[in-house]
């Protein structure tokens, strides 16, 4: 099994809700030299993914895939029959194991991502390299005849797979927070029906949604289920009712919206081209100024959860 297995930072399960008939879903994106948009219809095993994103380093081939089979995979197993659920009843007919593992799922939306993987091993790094590489009393007293002139060089050549892996630790403790399943978890949950919309919900590869701060009094997190269900949950009831009685074609507009500014590669779904072309992947300052547009809810750049 090689390390360069492709692994999928949208899981297949939930981008294929954005299929037509034939197998294929609309992967808009932009052509890197010159800015073009373009689309073109994949299969949700052709996308999404970036080869050995999660893959362990310093060990054989088989253990090198334990965070994608082990953990993502497990997480993907679980989530997989509470999103038809959702589709079909909504949040009311979940169980407790139901709520348990789909706010896992969300967790994981947020923190799987290529730009947060490489966020998180980046900073990790550069913290051990930076610790270990001080003066230590500690190892100076034991280090004997050691070569090694500090504990990072000792560590590099003595144990290179804890430090080669101590990122993907951290990703791991992240995706399993407490903190944050507590919090979420105790969210009130909603799936907001827009089949009415003569538009339907697009799919970023970005998806998971948050305005305001995730432990503030007013939170609210959403992520397309698919293109006509849309879910939210907050800690506010009247954010929760300004969902339920705004427009279909409203919420549509501004997830879409959102799910382009948001997008670091591609986007999924049926949609307008100008509209796209409006919104994809743009310069700094023109996101900057369509987030000021007045929407019908405020959109906030996303945070890692603290």
């Amino acid at each position: 099994m090689s390390k360069e297995r492709d692994h999928h930072y949208v899981p297949q399960f939930h981008l294929s809700k954005w299929a037509n008939d034939e197998g294929k879903i609309t992967q808009w994106g932009r052509i890197p030299y010159n800015g073009k948009l373009v689309s073109k219809p994949v299969t949700a095993a052709a996308t999404a993914y970036v080869p050995g994103l999660y893959a362990l380093e310093q060990v054989n081939d088989e253990e090198a895939q334990q965070i994608e089979i082990r953990i993502l995979g497990k997480i993907e197993t679980e989530a997989q029959p509470v999103l038809e659920r959702l589709i079909s009843t909504g949040p009311r007919g979940l169980s407790v194991r139901d709520r348990y593992w789909w706010t896992v799922y969300l967790n994981a939306s947020l923190i799987r991502v290529p730009h947060i993987v490489e966020k998180v091993k980046t900073e990790v790094a550069e913290g051990i390299t930076r610790d270990l590489s001080q003066d230590t009393p500690a190892y100076d007293a034991a280090r004997g005849n050691a070569p090694e002139a500090t504990l990072y060089e000792w560590a590099v050549k003595n144990a290179p797979a804890r430090v080669a892996n101590a990122g993907l630790k951290v990703l791991v403790s992240l995706i399993g927070s407490e903190k944050a399943i507590d919090r979420i978890i105790h969210l009130e949950w909603m799936v907001n029906d827009v089949s009415a919309a003569s538009r339907r919900l697009l799919l970023g590869d970005d998806p998971f949604e948050r305005v305001g701060d995730l432990y503030g009094p007013r939170t609210a997190i959403s992520i397309p289920l698919s293109p006509t269900r849309l879910f939210i949950a907050s800690n506010a009831p009247d954010i929760i009712d300004h969902f339920e009685k705004m427009p279909a074609r409203t919420v549509v507009k501004a997830n879409n919206q959102s799910s382009l500014i948001n997008a670091k590669q591609f986007v999924y779904g049926e949609a307008e081209r100008a509209f796209v072309d409006q919104y994809l992947l743009r310069s700094q300052s023109v996101i900057e100024s369509v987030r000021n547009i007045t929407l019908a809810y405020p959109l906030q750049p996303k945070r890692i959860m603290k």
